[in-house]
């Protein structure tokens, strides 16, 4: 089974090329790094794993299918014919371009999703807790990460980032206002989804994160080839 899909592949690989597509990981060459492609939002993680995935889980988000083609059955994601050039000059555009960056260290997103969704169900008619939630969620699809998922999964909350100068704390300006904001150096990492009231994690930059508040816990991930 397994040797009939990846022959299947790369079948589809081949006929790809004949029509001046570009296999993602022949245009990314030898190091095959997909952090700049995050970095950007051209990339997010898929919500579940599935047995013969690529990238490690990685698809295109909606920014992305600007220059890149997926094809969910053969797990492939392609470069467009003409767009090899319109896609290296954004990769350009990385903001952290030396950040720790590790594919096998993102989850599946699916909890995340879950969570956005379960906002949305408790929100009953209040227009802006129900804005709030579909805001997550498309903000979910762009690659961001919500801060309180970050804190579960890492135990890096709100006062390990205060007292690393990344946060710091603001006068309320209404009952959902947020006390605390992101620092110039915390808005590297962090964003503010106003008026949402949201706290972000941008994207691909859950482990460059970790590696500033905790870098002996985040060591090992950090130094993996």
């Amino acid at each position: 089974m397994a040797s009939a899909v990846f022959e299947e592949r790369y079948g589809r690989i081949l006929r790809a090329r004949e029509q001046g597509y570009e296999e993602l990981s022949d245009f990314l060459g030898r190091r095959r790094d997909l952090g700049p492609l995050v970095r950007t939002g051209l990339l997010r993680r898929r919500e579940t794993n599935t047995e013969f995935q690529r990238y490690n889980g990685y698809v295109p988000t909606e920014a992305g299918s600007e220059f890149l083609l997926f094809i969910p059955d053969k797990e492939l994601v392609l470069v467009k014919p003409g767009c090899s050039l319109r896609l290296r000059r954004a990769l350009a555009k990385d903001p952290m371009p030396e950040a720790p960056f590790k594919a096998t260290y993102a989850e599946p997103t699916a909890e995340q999703f879950a969570a956005a969704r379960q906002m949305r169900e408790t929100a009953g008619r209040d227009v802006w807790r129900l804005q709030r939630a579909e805001a997550l969620h498309k903000f979910l699809l762009q690659g961001f990460m919500d801060l309180r998922m970050f804190t579960k999964r890492t135990a890096v909350g709100e006062g390990t980032l205060l007292g690393r100068d990344l946060l710091t704390g603001t006068v309320a300006r209404h009952a959902h206002a947020l006390h605390v904001k992101p620092t110039a150096e915390g808005e590297q990492y962090l964003m503010v989804a106003d008026p949402w009231e949201l706290i972000l994690v941008r994207p691909g930059m859950e482990l460059a994160l970790f590696a500033r508040c905790e870098p002996e816990q985040a060591r090992y991930w950090c130094d993996l080839p």
